[in-house]
């Protein structure tokens, strides 16, 4: 009975997990439509370091603050958190929520190379070859075959915005190599720590770059700072680590096949954002390539 309840609350964490995830970029959107994306950046962090660091003492752990855990620490929140954060919330002042969405699906792809050529601890085989291809031409179908021959037509702020989204989803692979090197700590002190460096790492830019005090705060950036604050980065770093626990990474990697659907139709819904060909047979390449990927992982 012990493991079927274990089983089904693992489930419905993957499944609340990728929600929360998928519909952030959405109220990143609504964020970035009245704030910077500096102070967007800014007002999750800090909101969620207070969160977090209140549920630590409570939870009778604590920060590890070693020389070699504050290297970690920095390492994952800027990697992890700070720089990807502000590369998506810049470029959703251009391009669609959903759109983003899809941009981040071939992640896993990345950290799986990125993997093999670091840590050398990934087997390549056909199937992972085919997987990178395919998703490597639904990428060229997504940015469109017009703006990759001429960067400097209409549509190149568009562009550009798509390869900084792109530029985040390496940001998230090379930290997923740094956080299998951290040495073993209590996963509530390491979101901690690393959430806390991240909030820290953004302040500075908050107060010079985007002086966070002169923006225009409406109730609309409010709320979507609120949630991306509280459920898109505390909780959803708190039900990360619990599922990892749980079931372990490869069960985790589920949640891929999830985020793009729920991030792009939430668009199409919430924000009235209009269904793209392209995008849809993009889509389709990408999450059969991490099928193809899943399965040669297994």
């Amino acid at each position: 009975m012990k493991q079927i309840n274990s089983i089904y609350l693992s489930y419905i964490l993957l499944v609340s997990l990728a929600t929360i995830w998928g519909v952030n970029f959405l109220f990143i959107k609504l964020a970035v439509a009245e704030v910077g994306p500096v102070t967007n950046v800014w007002g999750r962090l800090v909101m969620a370091a207070l969160l977090l660091y209140i549920f630590m003492r409570f939870s009778g752990n604590r920060l590890i603050l070693t020389r070699t855990y504050i290297i970690f620490y920095i390492a994952i929140g800027s990697l992890g958190s700070a720089i990807p954060f502000f590369l998506i919330s810049s470029a959703e002042q251009t391009i669609d929520a959903g759109l983003a969405g899809v941009l981040m699906s071939p992640m896993p792809l990345l950290t799986l190379a990125l993997s093999a050529i670091i840590l050398r601890n990934e087997k390549i085989n056909f199937l992972k070859v085919l997987s990178f291809f395919i998703a490597a031409f639904g990428l060229v179908v997504l940015f469109g075959f017009e703006n990759l021959s001429q960067l400097g037509g209409n549509n190149r702020a568009e562009f550009i915005a798509q390869l900084i989204v792109l530029l985040a989803a390496i940001c998230y692979g090379v930290n997923s190599i740094v956080s299998k090197l951290v040495p073993k700590i209590n996963f509530i002190s390491l979101a901690t720590g690393t959430t806390i460096a991240s909030a820290i790492l953004i302040t500075p830019f908050a107060i010079i770059a985007e002086p966070f005090w002169l923006e225009d705060f409406g109730t609309q950036s409010i709320i979507a700072i609120t949630f991306q604050g509280i459920l898109g980065t505390a909780l959803a770093n708190l039900m990360f680590f619990k599922i990892i626990e749980l079931k372990g990474p490869v069960f985790l990697s589920l949640i891929n096949f999830q985020i793009p659907l729920i991030a792009y139709f939430s668009g199409v819904i919430f924000l009235g954002e209009i269904i793209k060909f392209n995008v849809l047979i993009s889509l389709t390449m990408i999450l059969c390539a991490l099928y193809l990927n899943h399965i040669s992982s297994r």
